[in-house]
């Protein structure tokens, strides 16, 4: 008899640098959770891999002396020996710039243009440059990035829009109807409380600053921001685009595991993301807590 599938990711690490104690910590439960659920008699299929486009990277290329291309080559080898010596039985290790996941968030963004969920504007608002990520001024924490508590600048520029206002009410019926979604459970209060009741405001899914990214397929002078991009890399490392036998296999996902600064990005864009492609949602998105160094997150600082 064929075994029931039941996938399982990690977050797609951001390689700036090489991974810290916190990716490690995540990467360790995913590795555990797949071992469990092939004891269990599952067909149990691990995802992990790196997010190797955008500014942040670009600049520590640089900082480094090499190319970008080259830079993310050497921070993804490195990953999978750390992953090796430590033992994580992982089954796909996606990278953002493999050819077949770029192809994949080229066709994704020209749909969704199509489609009319993605139009073209300007953002006007508070940016983040460590979290690479835009806020509305009722979302700071008192002035500063409310994932991070870092400072924040002003910026406007040319972009296109992911329509998320458009899926507020179904992301309130997804926290609704299926309470298993987010855990643990103070997490949906946070986000719902957060941003959702607020009203969510369009997304901005492109850049026009700098060049290391997929580029809009209809617009050159711009390249796919993370959010479409990263996101998919867990359909494409699984056959989304180009075996979607195996795709059909393994999702939806049993579970994305992630660290609690990211939740945001896994259960209101994510989810609404998938909505708009006509894709069944993860069943779950479980986001555990950092390891702190006096009071503070560990990370690669």
């Amino acid at each position: 008899m064929d075994k029931k599938a039941y996938y399982i990711t990690t977050p797609i690490y951001y390689p700036n640098s090489n991974l810290h104690i916190g990716n490690v910590y995540t990467s360790v439960i995913a590795d555990v959770l797949k071992r469990y659920k092939a004891l269990m008699g599952f067909d149990a299929y691990l995802t992990t891999g790196t997010d190797e486009h955008g500014q942040k990277i670009m600049n520590a290329a640089l900082s480094h002396g090499s190319k970008p291309q080259e830079f993310v080559d050497r921070i993804a080898g490195e990953t999978k020996v750390l992953l090796k010596k430590l033992d994580i039985d992982y089954d796909s290790f996606i990278r953002s710039t493999d050819p077949k996941h770029e192809e994949n968030v080229k066709n994704i963004f020209q749909y969704l243009y199509d489609k009319g969920d993605i139009y073209k504007g300007h953002y006007d608002g508070y940016y983040c440059e460590s979290c690479e990520s835009y806020f509305t001024e009722s979302q700071l924490d008192d002035g500063n990035c409310p994932d991070c508590g870092r400072g924040v600048n002003h910026r406007k520029e040319e972009s296109y829009f992911f329509r998320l206002s458009n899926y507020t009410d179904r992301l309130k019926e997804l926290f609704k109807d299926h309470p298993e979604f987010l855990e643990p459970k103070f997490r949906q209060n946070e986000m719902l409380n957060n941003f959702i009741d607020k009203g969510l405001e369009d997304l901005s899914v492109s850049r026009n600053t700098f060049d290391w990214g997929v580029d809009v397929p209809f617009d050159n002078e711009h390249v796919v921001y993370v959010w479409i991009d990263a996101l998919s890399c867990y359909l494409t490392a699984i056959g989304y685009g180009h075996d979607m036998e195996k795709f059909n296999k393994y999702w939806p996902a049993g579970v994305h595991l992630i660290g609690k600064d990211i939740v945001r990005f896994h259960t209101i864009i994510w989810p609404a993301l998938l909505m708009a492609l006509d894709i069944p949602l993860p069943k779950k998105v479980f986001a555990h807590g950092w390891i702190l160094f006096d009071n503070d997150k560990m990370s690669k600082s």
